[in-house]
């Protein structure tokens, strides 16, 4: 039998299983949610992109490369899962070394579309068929890249956005992925299924495409809390109560029309 996703993000040490690269970085469970979603491409010759490969270098250090996570984990299990795939990788790090007969890596910054309009012309101007986006999580590049890559996804394509986090105007945050001028994207796409339009202020480019074409939007919670309830006399477990607090989903998925 083939392995599942989470078998290989576990194999790779990708932080997306149920495995992290060590016991100090804890995993975020994402590999079932994608299963879901991705299972049906799993032999089709798609066009996939990421972005943000985890690979250190000189313009961005990345926590994540440690432990078993030589970097680019997430990428080499992209390959193991999709065989007949061609796969994009973009990182503000160089990162060659992981290109190989199907895996191609391009050097760019999210935030800057200049940068982007480099990649699309190197690529031709492909149309992606999936596009999982796990760079720097600040809300302003996120939201540039979802709105300038959502033009370049194929009609009935999945765009994914990985840490959601509240880290936008208002919210402070972990200053390394902290942005003030815009509001968080969980924020920015939960007020468009609200109320059909984009929370303010944001990076977004293009609304009306945007809007135009956004067939669905879905967010999901992992990694799940878990609260134990014990009989205090004897210490006897009663029940495992699984609960989720509010505005805390950590995975967004939007599809195009």
């Amino acid at each position: 039998m083939p392995q599942s996703l989470t078998e290989l993000a576990n194999l790779y040490a990708t932080d997306k299983g149920t495995i992290g690269p060590s016991t100090e970085w804890g995993a975020h469970n994402y590999t079932d949610i994608y299963e879901g979603y991705l299972y049906r491409y799993r032999q089709s010759p798609i066009n996939f992109l990421e972005i943000g490969l985890g690979v250190t270098g000189d313009q961005w250090e990345s926590h994540i490369v440690h432990g078993r996570n030589t970097g680019g984990a997430s990428l080499r299990m992209w390959y193991d899962y999709f065989q007949n795939a061609k796969i994009y990788g973009m990182d503000v790090n160089p990162c060659p070394y992981l290109d190989n007969d199907r895996i191609k890596t391009f050097v760019a910054d999210q935030g800057k579309i200049e940068d982007l309009d480099a990649f699309v012309e190197a690529t031709g101007g492909i149309e992606f068929d999936v596009i999982v986006d796990d760079g720097s999580h600040r809300p302003d590049h996120q939201q540039v890249s979802f709105s300038y890559f959502f033009k370049h996804l194929k009609s009935g394509g999945l765009y994914f956005i990985e840490d959601l986090a509240s880290n936008g105007l208002g919210d402070g945050g972990n200053e390394r992925i902290a942005c003030d001028s815009v509001r968080n994207t969980r924020t920015v796409l939960k007020h468009y299924l609200q109320n059909g339009n984009f929370e303010d202020p944001n990076a977004l480019i293009d609304q009306a495409y945007l809007s135009e074409h956004i067939d669905y939007i879905g967010f999901h919670v992992p990694p799940r809390k878990i609260k134990y309830v014990f009989r205090p006399s004897i210490r006897r477990l009663l029940k495992k109560v699984v609960y989720y607090k509010t505005d805390q989903e950590g995975l967004c998925i939007i599809r195009k029309k």
